[in-house]
């Protein structure tokens, strides 16, 4: 198991999200990359991680999210099939216009379709087998106010949304490596009310998920 999951690399933004992480890979040879909170650490992060080489086979993006859908409830994890930059674009008084209807980028450029950056892959097949997969969304600026929440629904319909997520995506598509977003959800995407938040729940939910998708990966 240690020698299948020594070119793994685990990638998370926060100290809390490492330390659930840590426990999980105790007695593997996996990497952990902690990058900082928001999608410029992270992108920067890897991007050093990348140059100094070797390549991963595999990076995993681990940490807690938010969710839009009744669905997906806290304290679930679930893999992300598709994720977007979903606040980069331009406000046109007082209407988001994303890059790509703001004619600015090109929505199925490289790595994108549709203006979504798609996981797959056997390992992502592999996971998907056990955990719930959900278009996720990557923000600048965490949702928490009605206005907020309502022009990313419009303008992505997303199923939960990161910090972080679509920034590593794209880095490792870019760098033609495969790449899984693992989040645990720790609240309801709602005008913003951290005693409805139970991270607690999803770092423990995320430990032992981690544990299942290492134990996946290396049999599989």
């Amino acid at each position: 198991m240690n020698e299948t999951l020594s070119d793994i690399l685990l990638a998370v933004a926060h100290p809390s999200e490492e330390e659930a992480v840590r426990e999980a890979v105790t007695g593997s040879c996996c990497e952990i990359l902690v990058t900082g909170v928001g999608g410029a650490a992270m992108s920067w992060a890897l991007q050093k991680r990348f140059a100094a080489g070797p390549l991963p086979s595999l990076v995993i993006g681990a940490g807690i999210a938010g969710s839009y859908s009744a669905a997906v409830v806290p304290g679930e994890v679930v893999l992300a099939r598709s994720d977007c930059f979903a606040d980069m674009g331009v406000d046109d008084n007082g209407t988001f216009r994303s890059l790509f209807r703001a004619n600015l980028a090109d929505p199925d450029s490289y790595p994108f379709s549709g203006g979504r950056i798609y996981c797959s892959g056997r390992l992502f097949d592999l996971a998907a087998r056990k955990y719930k997969t959900v278009t996720a969304a990557t923000v600048n600026m965490s949702s928490g106010s009605a206005p907020v929440i309502e022009r990313i629904r419009k303008a992505w319909n997303p199923e939960i949304e990161t910090m972080e997520g679509a920034w590593l995506a794209y880095t490792c598509s870019m760098a033609h490596t495969e790449w899984l977003s693992v989040r645990a959800i720790s609240n309801m995407v709602e005008p913003r009310n951290t005693l409805n938040w139970d991270i607690t729940l999803a770092l423990g939910n995320l430990q032992e998920a981690m544990k299942e998708i290492l134990k996946i990966m290396a049999e599989g």
